[in-house]
């Protein structure tokens, strides 16, 4: 069966990761945008702790994380990008006909329910970084195509 989801959690990292946190200074994402609204690097931390979750508990990757959690947005990015070559690896690998056991659901599903389940997770918290960005005054960078004039 052939699977979208390296395809779709590369667009998650190369396009929404790196263009919501364009511009961001670490001060800025180090610090809550508003009242009642996580920080930056709690947000990133969220999403890696569920690629984490998927790989070890779903997958059974051989993938592990760093003893240390990022706190640079470097380090975020390298551990994002570290995620995602283990993220392609394990895809490739997946028997995507066999039913999983889903950590959050305390449920069996198949495999691609389940992935699709955290690619949504995950690219909530994505939307949730272009939020921060307008809370922090600063302009979003998700765009719409340019509407061409009809003549």
């Amino acid at each position: 069966m052939s699977q979208p989801w390296t395809a779709l959690f590369n667009i998650n990292r190369d396009v929404l990761l790196e263009k919501n946190l364009a511009d961001i200074t670490q001060s800025q994402a180090d610090l809550p945008p508003s009242d009642d609204v996580n920080s930056i690097t709690w947000i990133l931390n969220h999403i890696l702790e569920y690629r984490h979750e998927l790989l070890g508990d779903v997958l059974k990757s051989a993938y592990r994380p760093a003893a240390t959690e990022p706190q640079a947005l470097a380090q975020f990015k390298a551990a994002m990008e570290d995620t995602q070559a283990a993220l392609n690896t394990a895809f490739g690998s997946a028997d995507w006909d066999e039913s999983h056991f889903h950590p959050a659901f305390q449920a069996t599903l198949p495999l691609a329910q389940i992935v699709g389940i955290y690619f949504m997770h995950e690219t909530y918290h994505l939307g949730q970084l272009g939020t921060a960005r307008k809370l922090l005054g600063l302009p979003g960078v998700i765009k719409p195509p340019a509407k061409t004039k009809k003549v």
